[in-house]
């Protein structure tokens, strides 16, 4: 089983508040590509949530208001602040209309005991960026705990950049939702003098949401793609049965002779958690014979994961469409 927990994802590690508030606000660089044309590759399409190049526009002064201060409800969510309300004076309660698929699945088995000890909550937000993909807020929440005031967590909350069918830019009507939550540096504290929160499992954070799409790619979905013609039937499945929790039966893509792999390529990577699901990442994208071109197609391949007794990340298993269309190969 630990060959399958992926790597770096334990929780645990204290992460600066404002830096994890808008850790998933702001890309990172650009990574040089590696050369698509070589034969077998498995190469990746830079994505804006890995490494795009659309820079956000993030807010410099920080905005709190009380609880007593509330403005009032829009009532279809639109107002990110409204949801970062909600969320804060109602959790641990029922909080499925604020909270995004994939981090309400995070929250099974969490210990949410040290928010019960905490009054006179506050609202401030850390930060606002937009991408491609989505618009994010970051929101700090500070309170009083055994009767210190103190920073006490932080959250992202997020909707799609697109709006909903036939909308322009200017009248996106589609909600916020929570997207990650992270305690601060004092609830967690350090080895020497840990905090409430320390060692108790939590939601998914935000650095955990922007890791995992990509690791997901590079430790599970690449190799599952990859053919070796030298490899036996079931050699590649003993190479994958690391990888995953249950077996993994995706055919990779091949040549029509099955001597020679083709070259793949991801166009996108998105969380596709439903409801009452488990956590699944979906990746798309295309494949080509670099001898061929007219041998080519499309893939799709989703990822389920699960989490271990030590609430490290895995993948439970893979599944999706045969990358080749019927007939293609030989």
């Amino acid at each position: 089983m630990s060959s399958k927990i992926l790597r770096g994802l334990g929780v645990g590690a204290a992460v600066l508040l404002v830096v994890a508030g808008l850790y998933w606000l702001i890309p990172t660089g650009n990574p040089k590509m590696d050369d698509p044309s070589r034969v077998g590759s498995t190469d990746v399409a830079v994505l804006t949530s890995d490494g795009g190049t659309d820079q956000p526009t993030v807010t410099e002064a920080p905005t709190t208001s009380a609880v007593t201060d509330a403005p009032a409800p829009t009532g279809d969510r639109t107002d990110p602040e409204q949801v970062a309300r909600e969320f804060m004076t109602t959790y641990p309660r029922d909080i499925r209309e604020q909270s995004d698929p994939t981090f309400l699945a995070s929250l099974d088995g969490v210990d949410t005991a040290p928010l019960d000890q905490v009054t006179d909550l506050k609202l401030d937000q850390a930060g606002h960026a937009s991408d491609e993909t989505h618009e994010r807020y970051a929101y700090t929440v500070t309170g009083t705990y055994q009767g210190q005031v103190q920073a006490f967590y932080s959250m992202v909350v997020a909707r799609p950049a697109e709006p909903g069918e036939g909308g322009g830019a200017a009248e996106n009507d589609l909600p916020f939702q929570v997207h990650s939550f992270d305690w601060a540096p004092g609830m967690i504290g350090d080895e020497d003098s840990p905090g409430p929160a320390a060692g108790k499992p939590v939601p998914i954070t935000t650095e955990e949401r922007e890791e995992l799409i990509g690791q997901v790619r590079t430790d599970v979905i690449d190799p599952i793609l990859t053919f070796d013609p030298d490899e036996s039937p079931e050699q590649r499945q003993e190479r994958l049965d690391e990888l995953t929790v249950e077996p993994s039966t995706v055919t990779p893509p091949m040549s029509r002779s099955g001597r020679y792999a083709m070259i793949t390529e991801t166009l996108s990577q998105t969380y596709s958690t439903e409801h009452g699901g488990p956590i699944t990442i979906t990746y798309a994208g295309t494949w080509v014979d670099p001898y061929d071109p007219t041998h080519n197609g499309s893939w799709s391949l989703t990822a389920a994961m699960s989490r271990t007794d030590e609430r490290n990340f895995v993948v439970h298993n893979v599944d999706g469409p045969a990358p080749f269309k019927s007939g293609e190969q030989d």
